[in-house]
């Protein structure tokens, strides 16, 4: 099954709630190196780990105010976004309105970035789907009004030498039905894995479908702890130019951090971050 048109990943989320410290701390052991820290206008805080063509955003929520974000409060530790690109928010509203989709009007923001001693707003403009229409998490569409103020060289080199998102994985008790979901979505071509997953194959990155059971063949005990959802966001896919690089980070982390797991695998390093329930498979 073949859609037109598949659309570029934007960014990945990982929601950490009020613990965007020690998430910082832990990502920077692995070897990321990340942007300084973001406020938006929302209500929320984060840091980027910034790659070639896409983002892993780490978003929390601040202690020194009242105002939060409620959808960043309002869903669960972990990975809880997923977030393609659009050089236009109000006409993917359009659209999607327009084929009956259940999407949320075109919403605002920005976050002050500090440069060479000067300050700048970098500016967004996103649509998003109705709550539960994934039941995952979070889908949505972002578009970048300062895309210079994110994709900046000096964020972009990496200690373990990541350069990209491979895949992201999403865990579902109906992998089929869902797979078609995400496909009108994102784009791209749907087809059978080799070990029965659904892989959805868009613009440099595929989306991945499997039920419980094939996620719990595959990780064992590195798997996120269950959730409520009928489904959720399982692993996020990092390429690396270097595993060696990954496995010396990884010892250094687990001096610090006892908590973080890992596994080689034959294809991967899978790694399990429990405080914040995300599971990255580092892959070359």
């Amino acid at each position: 099954m073949q859609t037109p048109l598949p659309l570029a990943l934007d960014h990945t989320v990982i929601n950490v709630h009020f613990e965007l410290d020690r998430a910082q701390a832990i990502f920077e052991s692995l070897g990321f190196s990340l942007t300084p820290r973001g406020r938006h206008s929302l209500g929320s805080i984060n840091h980027l780990i910034v790659l070639a063509d896409d983002y892993v955003e780490i978003v929390g929520l601040p202690t020194d105010t009242d105002v939060l974000r409620q959808e960043v409060l309002d869903s669960p530790v972990g990975i809880d976004g997923l977030v393609f690109q659009t050089t236009n928010a109000d006409q993917t509203y359009q659209a999607l309105t327009q084929a009956k989709r259940a999407i949320q009007p075109v919403q605002a923001f920005s976050r002050p970035v500090e440069l060479d001693g000067a300050s700048f707003a970098a500016r967004f403009r996103t649509t998003r789907f109705e709550s539960g229409t994934f039941p995952a998490g979070r889908v949505y569409f972002c578009q970048h009004l300062t895309p210079e103020l994110v994709w900046r060289k000096e964020w972009q080199s990496h200690t373990n030498k990541v350069v990209r998102t491979a895949a992201f994985l999403i865990v579902s008790q109906d992998p089929t039905t869902e797979a078609k979901k995400y496909l009108e979505a994102s784009g791209g071509t749907l087809n059978k894995g080799a070990h029965g997953e659904w892989r959805i194959q868009a613009k440099k990155y595929s989306l991945v479908l499997v039920s419980p059971a094939q996620y719990l063949e595959c990780y064992g005990p590195l798997m996120n702890a269950h959730r409520t959802r009928k489904s959720f966001f399982g692993a996020i896919a990092l390429q690396t130019t270097d595993l060696k690089a990954v496995k010396e980070r990884l010892a250094l982390t687990q001096q610090r951090f006892p908590e973080v797991v890992w596994r080689e695998q034959p294809d991967r390093i899978s790694v399990a971050i429990p405080d914040f329930n995300t599971l990255i498979d580092f892959v070359q």
